[in-house]
């Protein structure tokens, strides 16, 4: 892997949480800047989410599009991409590639 591949990491969390029948993993991870997220991936499928509070999605891998609730708008997620979900929101993901991203709240 070329070096602008990676993240520099200060800690990883040994075990992964996995939900949503499998579909998704997640495992602690605090970065060298000392920021706490979850390095999460998604499978391919569609999935109804939500979070009580603010998060902000970072992709480092795969496709999915972004669908608001109560909206019609599409956002079309890809490697690089970030955004902010809004808290008490739901959202719908509908994952084409596997999702590799960091999450933050």
């Amino acid at each position: 892997m070329a070096p602008d591949q990676h993240l520099p990491v200060n800690a990883l969390g040994k075990t992964s949480r996995i939900s949503l029948d499998g579909r998704r993993s997640e495992r602690s991870v605090i970065l060298a800047d000392g920021s706490m997220h979850s390095l999460t991936l998604l499978h391919p499928g569609v999935y109804t989410l939500s979070s009580e509070v603010a998060e902000t999605i970072r992709v480092l891998s795969g496709m999915a599009y972004y669908h608001a609730e109560g909206g019609n708008d599409v956002q079309e997620l890809h490697a690089g991409d970030s955004m902010v979900i809004p808290a008490s929101q739901s959202y719908r993901l509908e994952v084409v590639e596997p999702l590799d991203y960091l999450l933050s709240s």
